[in-house]
């Protein structure tokens, strides 16, 4: 009798293990996103990221699933000292053995789309050319030319087999066109319309079994455009920064995003079957100290930090302090406070100020954008990464810095006109909101927002230069990076006179933040939201 109650049990168990007819395909998919070249771990004691460490992590995943898709959802380059002395090409080689796509995302087009061509053909950097698969179906190759180089590299759409499931893969990148150059704008369609396309042709075309978006559109255009194109089952996103630590399902998508700088890795577990795709589990894996090292990885680390360093443009940036912060210096707002100066952005606006005032070249006030103002200043040791770190974006190919601050005369209308439309979107993104030095004024998000040269969210009346109302008629100077002026431009305020001051926006904040010794800044209340006030 017990003979034959164990033949049972046996028996029960093979079947468990035999796949029953129609049962689902699992797939594992691991994401991040908005890396932004930080190669090598950060913040206090270095508990964040590294690709060491996420090399570790995806390896580990790699082994311990069945079939598994790793994606980048765009931003490898620029953010540390890393893309300033090898322009991508050092992280783009590493994720070679780590990733099966990546989307290009806008930091990807910073310098340009002949030198992004040049940098994944090795030209750039002397190596040989980058093979990591790269998708971006809404570019239009018509107008960036046929035979352009950067053609060879980039692809609409991919499919991969894995396992026993045909998988669709597409990228899509943000047409906002302040993020890109005259150049790049041009060639650049529309994204829904390029996602609707490639989806059908993988449908109806390719026959796969599962379709993924791979976007860097941001979390708000994920959700509320990406989602409502149809033949899409995943979208594994970017740009926005978002650190989705429960997916999200809008429409029958699955939305999922990894944060920034490699803090994080995502594990997608799906279940594939007869074209329904189901959600099985999910975990945002965050990269720190307690996360393994990929040894393999060290020595070519430690090779390309030394070349950072023998670099006569940088030198130690790694490790010689500049100052020392007392707390964290935040560059994004508290969510709920009125307050929408930032500790970190005031400490950057004096900075370009002052260095103005000390080149002598005339300055009234100083305004930055939050868009660029890249990352936190941590308490502690500040060193010339962290610098570049929270200044990260423009390029300077004979510094090998970032923006070049210009000073400019304005009209106090212009200005006004100039705030309104950068509060005119505050509740999606923080991205066109400025800091500012020797400027004060409130808005309310509350309202609806008015076309350009109306006020509606703007309060004229509380805008303060240097104490002083604002003068419609009056014309000020006004320091900002070369990227605001052309922006400002694009709007139809043109100024009516520029002074190039040759001045770089990473030294002026790392001189001033040498000059202070300790950092102390705080939250003051220059730019008030009154919708958030009691």
């Amino acid at each position: 009798m017990l003979k034959q109650f164990f033949v049972v049990i046996v028996s029960f168990l093979v079947l468990l293990s035999i796949p029953w007819p129609g049962s689902g395909e699992q797939l594992t998919i691991l994401h991040t996103n908005d890396t932004h070249s930080h190669l090598y771990s950060f913040g206090p004691l270095n508990n964040y990221g590294g690709i060491a460490r996420m090399s570790a992590l995806i390896k580990e995943l790699k082994q311990k699933n069945g079939n598994v898709l790793t994606l980048h959802a765009g931003d490898v380059f620029v953010g540390t000292f890393a893309f300033n002395k090898y322009l991508g090409y050092a992280e783009l080689d590493i994720m070679e053995e780590l990733y099966d796509a990546m989307v290009l995302g806008n930091h990807e087009f910073d310098l340009g789309i002949d030198t992004l061509a040049a940098v994944l053909g090795g030209y750039a950097t002397g190596d040989r050319p980058i093979t990591l698969p790269l998708l971006l179906a809404n570019i239009d190759w018509e107008k960036a030319g046929e035979g352009h180089p950067l053609r060879s590299f980039v692809q609409p759409y991919r499919v991969v087999d894995i396992g026993g499931l045909k998988v669709g893969l597409f990228g899509v990148v943000t047409t906002d066109s302040y993020n890109y150059s005259e150049e790049v704008n041009a060639i650049l369609t529309d994204p829904y319309q390029a996602a609707g396309e490639s989806a059908f042709i993988l449908r109806s075309v390719e026959n796969v079994d599962i379709v993924i978006a791979v976007s860097h559109l941001g979390k708000a255009a994920d959700v509320a455009g990406l989602s409502q194109v149809t033949g899409i089952d995943i979208i594994v996103g970017g740009h926005s920064h978002d650190a989705l630590f429960e997916p999200l399902i809008v429409n029958g998508k699955i939305i999922v995003q990894a944060g920034e700088f490699g803090k994080y890795l995502g594990e997608l577990k799906l279940e594939v079957n007869e074209g329904n795709v189901d959600l099985v589990d999910y975990a945002l894996h965050p990269i720190t100290r307690r996360t393994k090292i990929d040894f393999t990885l060290i020595r070519e680390l430690f090779k390309l930090r030394l070349g950072i360093y023998r670099d006569p443009r940088f030198g130690p940036v790694y490790t010689k302090r500049v100052a020392w912060a007392r707390w964290n210096l935040e560059e994004r707002w508290e969510e709920g406070n009125p307050y929408r100066d930032t500790a970190l952005g005031n400490l950057v606006v004096d900075a370009i100020k002052a260095g103005v005032q000390e080149g002598g070249y005339p300055v009234d006030f100083a305004l930055e954008s939050n868009g660029y103002i890249g990352h936190r200043i941590y308490k502690g040791k500040v060193v010339g990464n962290d610098v570049l770190r929270s200044v990260p974006y423009g390029y300077d190919p004979e510094s090998g810095l970032g923006f070049k601050i210009k000073t400019v005369l304005l009209a106090g209308a212009q200005i006004l006109a100039g705030l309104e439309y950068t509060v005119s979107a505050v509740e999606y993104t923080d991205d066109l909101s400025m800091q500012a030095s020797g400027l004060t004024f409130e808005y309310d998000s509350s309202k609806l927002p008015a076309p350009l040269g109306e006020f509606s969210r703007l309060d004229p009346a509380s805008v303060r230069i240097n104490g002083l109302p604002v003068d419609p008629n009056g014309l000020y100077w006004v320091a900002m990076n070369e990227q605001l002026v052309v922006l400002m431009a694009s709007l139809g305020l043109v100024p009516f006179w520029e002074v190039e001051t040759g001045l770089l926006e990473y030294n002026l904040v790392r001189d001033f933040m040498r000059q202070l010794k300790f950092l102390s800044y705080t939250s003051e209340g220059r730019i008030i939201d009154r919708a958030y006030q009691d």
